[in-house]
């Protein structure tokens, strides 16, 4: 398998390779976030997938920051501390249209941070999950990436020991 060498494309690869290994699938999503917003990323846990959000004009060595934040929330379980009550239900509602439907920009301005103790560590152990992700992934994507030397095993191996062993080799 050759990887792909173009950020989103390479993200989306991520996050198939993680699916299976999670109790749900991971969809990742590309949207402009709405003006004023302080936030670039956020994942909404639904019953039968994991939606991860990802600001779409972010620099590319960002999107790996940003996608891998968000993952590392989904890893490491600590989504509830930006909604300890689960997600807001009108989020909810709005996720359940079909995907044409879907207003990103009203679903992500739902998208809140926890004053809570416990959200400051969850936030940076998913931070150094994204940092980690993004180094690791530098030197494949973009106008520096090796074409054809890099391997699925490599890929799953790198993705594997950003996040912790997860099953990988």
């Amino acid at each position: 398998m050759t990887p792909p060498t173009e950020a989103t494309a390479f993200l989306h690869a991520i996050c198939a390779t993680l699916s299976p290994q999670l109790d749900r699938p991971v969809r990742l999503k590309f949207v402009t976030f709405p003006s004023g917003l302080d936030v670039s990323g956020v994942t909404f846990a639904m019953d039968e997938q994991y939606i991860v959000v990802v600001e779409e004009r972010a620099p590319d060595e960002h999107k790996f920051v940003i996608a891998g934040h968000e993952i590392g929330h989904i890893h490491y379980q600590t989504l509830d501390v930006h909604y300890p009550a689960g997600m807001p239900a009108a989020a909810r509602r709005l996720l359940s249209q079909a995907e044409e439907d879907i207003p990103w920009d009203q679903v992500v301005a739902m998208a809140t941070r926890s004053p809570a103790a416990a959200a400051a560590a969850a936030e940076w152990e998913a931070e150094e999950c994204g940092l980690r992700l993004a180094a690791k992934f530098s030197r494949v994507v973009g106008p520096g990436a090796a074409a054809g030397r890099t391997t699925q095993d490599t890929l799953t191996g790198r993705l594997s020991s950003s996040l912790g062993n997860i099953g990988g080799p």
